[in-house]
């Protein structure tokens, strides 16, 4: 079976308990796994970065579109 390019290994993180709250309570109110929930987040920070040149501007600012 051929192996899966885009998986990659895992990564130890801590992370404050607000932020593990907040994406315990929309992984229950989404129905997705709190991986996807993070996955999720990590894409649109990702996103920022990109958009202004690679340079980060803390705190980043995101915009949910509807």
């Amino acid at each position: 079976m051929p192996k899966k390019l885009n998986l990659t290994k895992p990564v130890s993180v801590r992370l404050s308990p607000q932020v593990r709250n907040t994406v315990k309570e929309l992984a229950d109110s989404t129905g997705l796994l709190q991986a996807q929930v993070y996955d999720q987040i990590l894409r649109a920070g990702c996103k920022v970065i990109e958009e202004n040149g690679m340079r980060m501007e803390l705190p980043l600012k995101f915009q949910l579109a509807k």
